[in-house]
């Protein structure tokens, strides 16, 4: 009801229409959130786009339903409600030039900051304008009915928006070639359709055409940043996927050297003379090692830290019979219900041995492996008293420490993980590995 009879038609259509549109501009704030981490300034963009819109459209559902609507009430909420309407249409300017200018600099790396600034100049002006009328009706004001009505210099509130949107749409065609298609249709579409609207809704006021144009111009750029994310996706899953594989194989082949089984069977054989018991048993400590790291091959994810964990023990019980005990090693388990990548635990052992320990004048010392659930989060803790090393120069692209480096990777991409090296040289090193926890 407003003004005592029935709100004609084309006004419900009309609130209906962006209520629905306020109602997405919700959804997309959500959705958006989830895409920050990918790109956090284009969707943060796009998100301030979203949100001003969503007030605009708000704001506007107001102004229409209470539109001749009487007494205290209605005098009020169709005097705020339509002078929010007209600040947040030059704030979706604003976002507007916030995103697609930041779209272009990313694009070209090119400053546009003078361009911005006459843009928020404009958008300034008007609502600057708007605000005085509040006070001076010289823009629009409202009958005893509580109804909007023009006045002469309203065509000033249609020149800084219609001119606000062309500054945009002429920069934007100056760096049409450098996006893409989807980019493209998207931008004309945000620019093009309120500048008609503007024209006709100046000829002809009635139904907000305007914001209706808005509204479908964020739903577009909504849609196109959306496929831009999932492009990115599949993108970077393609490339991890190639990543991942491509490190297994240089794995398996850094694993298992011929030398390594060579060397590790001649100790067998010549154990055999002096202690055939514990020949046999460092003869099935290499065959559970190989078997171990033949199995991963197929895994495509995460494996569980138990099955990584039996293959390390082999391999730790192999070294320790090839160089007489001069490797201590010491478990401390007390979590082993999480997944880790294959052959992560493996990398960062022998590391530790190969260029650790058995670098040291003598070559011994104890390599320690500690497992706790703390804080919702799983920690691996690996520590030699081997040399020890410059940490900086190790994770250096030129450093000859590229295990460390691509497990530090492997476990950020494959579980979310993160790994912290602490060494000193002379002292040793401690390896700390955390995996985000599902819960206990």
């Amino acid at each position: 009801m407003a003004g005592g009879g029935m709100m004609d038609f084309s006004r419900v259509i009309q609130m209906v229409i962006e209520g629905w549109g306020a109602f997405f501009c919700i959804i997309a704030v959500v959705v958006l959130r989830q895409t920050k981490w990918a790109d956090a300034d284009k969707a943060r963009g796009v998100m301030q786009f979203t949100v001003v819109d969503g007030f605009l459209l708000v704001a506007d559902v107001l102004a229409i339903g209470f539109r001749g609507y009487p007494g205290m009430v209605g005098y009020y909420v169709v005097r705020f409600s339509n002078y929010f309407v007209f600040i947040f249409g030059y704030l979706v300017i604003i976002s507007g030039v916030a995103y697609f200018g930041g779209l272009i600099e990313h694009r070209v790396s090119v400053s546009i900051r003078n361009w911005k600034y006459m843009e928020y100049l404009v958008c300034g002006l008007g609502m600057a304008m708007v605000t005085i009328n509040v006070v001076y009706p010289f823009l629009y004001d409202f009958d005893s009915r509580n109804q909007y009505y023009r006045l002469p210099w309203n065509w000033l509130i249609s020149f800084t928006c219609l001119l606000g949107v062309v500054l945009i749409l002429v920069l934007l065609l100056n760096f049409f070639k450098n996006m893409t298609n989807l980019e493209r249709y998207a931008i004309l579409t945000a620019l093009v359709c309120p500048l008609i609207s503007l024209v006709l809704q100046y000829m002809h006021y009635g139904i907000s055409l305007v914001i209706i144009a808005s509204c479908a111009a964020v739903i577009l750029t909504f849609v196109a940043h959306m496929m831009d994310y999932t492009a990115m996706m599949v993108e970077r899953e393609r490339r991890r996927e190639k990543w991942i594989a491509d490190e297994k194989i240089r794995l398996l082949h850094n694993q298992i050297k011929p030398h390594f089984i060579y060397n590790t069977l001649t100790s067998i054989y010549y154990g055999l003379d002096e202690d055939v018991d514990r020949s046999k048993k460092m003869l099935k400590d290499l065959s559970g090692y190989l078997r171990g790291s033949l199995d991963v091959l197929d895994e495509r994810e995460c494996i569980d830290f138990r099955k990584e964990m039996a293959t390390v023990e082999c391999y730790l019980n192999v070294e320790s019979f090839r160089f007489e005990n001069q490797i201590s090693v010491e478990l401390d388990i007390e979590d082993d219900d999480f997944k880790v990548p294959a052959f992560c635990i493996q990398t960062l052992v022998e590391n530790s041995i190969r260029h650790g320990i058995r670098k040291k004048d003598p070559p011994e010392g104890t390599i320690s492996i500690l497992t706790r659930f703390e804080d919702g989060k799983h920690r691996v803790e690996i520590r030699d008293t081997g040399t020890g090393f410059d940490v900086e120069q190790a994770f250096d692209k030129k450093g000859k420490h590229i295990g460390l480096r691509n497990t530090r990777r492997r476990l950020a991409l494959m579980c979310r993980g993160s790994m912290d090296v602490n060494s000193a040289e002379g002292e040793g090193t401690i390896i700390t590995i955390v995996i985000p926890g599902e819960g206990k």
